[in-house]
């Protein structure tokens, strides 16, 4: 049998829904596609429920035309500022005689999880990162070993409940109920990083419009997050000022003639742009364009580089940085990436998906068909976000039975 998988991801710029089916293979199939532009969010985050549940609207239905199914449930991308993320260890003792079981995993993790959480947050994850059974450290398996005591050692993530709850009254809305809410950096590195890559030592950056996300990955495992609020739509607002044109001007130029590296481009490439105050095109130097994104890239790969160092694993990327998400795209910041990090950078595009078009796999789809995969994958050692999103309904649907 197939089964059915969706993925929605909301972003500052865009919204893309995307519906897959599982083969008997156990490999996915692309089956619907659907992308609008974004309304009511401000990096990252709900500011207009009524527009963004609109714009949700459209992407679902252009997915649903093209797949020719109706979406019941969706893994949904989350990121914002409210994100935050520290680590945490929790304890379990094994009964004498037997193994270690994934319920012995499940009531470590507990452990870990049951950490003072001020009243307006929310824990999304708790995954493991590495595990110790008795005095040996660094397992990765710990089912089936023998031992007295299981200790994990897991990497926390919460948000702050308003907007998870503007989020998910976002998608239930349109009637598609949640099957898990994912941190879009996780799902992006699901799509855009190799095993190699994540036991070697990696950090993917994705770069959305409004949000730079982050994601640190050791051994297999992700040991580090971290939410920026900035990103592309900063590289277009300068360039709408320098320029003096419009936002929706700008941010053409930038994704058709944008370049990070100044003197990459000679001095005669001229293009042409409007401009406020002028009903016909102006000429306008790539090279002056690339003098204006240069120094907001370099801010934003700096403080990237900041957070890779605040993290303590600087010295552990031996597989050095992914760059992805749309502004990823932009030429030459790859080349400057190297010479800020010092360090292997790449762009990171999805991995193939079966019957996917060559359109959607780009760094700008990383999320959406990493939380494909996140819904496929073999499960992790990880907790997700108890407080499920179906739970406020089953308690209004409760609360109908009760007499007034």
């Amino acid at each position: 049998m197939t089964e059915i998988i969706t993925a929605i991801d909301v972003g500052t710029t865009k919204i893309c829904t995307f519906i897959a089916e599982t083969t008997p293979e156990g490999q996915l199939r692309l089956i619907g596609a659907g992308c609008t532009r974004s309304q009511g969010l401000r990096k990252g985050v709900v500011v207009n429920v009524s527009a963004a549940t609109q714009a949700i609207t459209e992407s679902i239905e252009r997915a649903e035309q093209s797949a020719g199914l109706t979406v019941r449930s969706a893994y949904v991308g989350i990121v914002g500022g409210h994100i935050s993320s520290h680590n945490s260890t929790g304890a379990v003792a094994i009964p004498r005689g037997r193994s270690i079981t994934r319920h012995d995993v499940d009531r470590a993790l507990d452990a870990a999880r049951a950490i003072p959480v001020p009243s307006d947050r929310e824990i999304i994850h708790t995954i493991a990162r590495t595990f110790t059974v008795d005095e040996q450290e660094g397992v990765t398996e710990p089912v089936g070993m023998h031992g007295y005591r299981l200790e994990v050692n897991a990497h926390v993530i919460s948000g702050a409940t308003a907007a998870l709850n503007n989020l998910i009254k976002c998608i239930q809305g349109n009637g598609v109920a949640i099957d898990e809410l994912v941190l879009e950096p996780l799902a992006s590195g699901e799509a855009v990083l190799s095993h190699d890559e994540r036991e070697m030592g990696v950090a993917v950056a994705d770069m959305g419009g409004g949000t730079t996300d982050i994601a640190l990955y050791l051994d297999g495992s992700v040991w580090h997050t971290v939410v920026l609020d900035v990103g592309g739509d900063n590289l277009t607002r300068d360039l709408a000022m320098g320029l003096r044109s419009p936002f929706d001007t700008a941010e053409k130029l930038k994704i058709q003639y944008g370049h990070t590296l100044p003197d990459w481009i000679p001095e005669d490439d001229i293009v042409s742009a409007s401009s406020f105050g002028d009903t016909q095109s102006q000429p306008v130097s790539r090279r002056f364009m690339a003098e204006i994104l240069e120094a907001r890239s370099e801010e934003i790969l700096q403080m990237i580089l900041r957070e890779i160092r605040r993290s303590g694993y600087d010295g552990m990327l031996s597989a050095g940085v992914v760059l992805t998400g749309g502004t990823a795209q932009l030429q030459g910041l790859k080349e400057m990436g190297r010479g800020i990090f010092r360090l292997p950078v790449r762009t990171g595009s999805p991995n193939s998906i079966g019957n996917a078009q060559r359109k959607w796999l780009t760094p700008a789809n990383a999320c959406g068909f990493g939380l494909l995969l996140w819904a496929q994958r073999h499960d992790p050692y990880e907790s997700t976000r108890r407080n499920s999103p179906l739970a406020p309904r089953m308690r209004q649907w409760l609360q109908s039975l009760l007499p007034g």
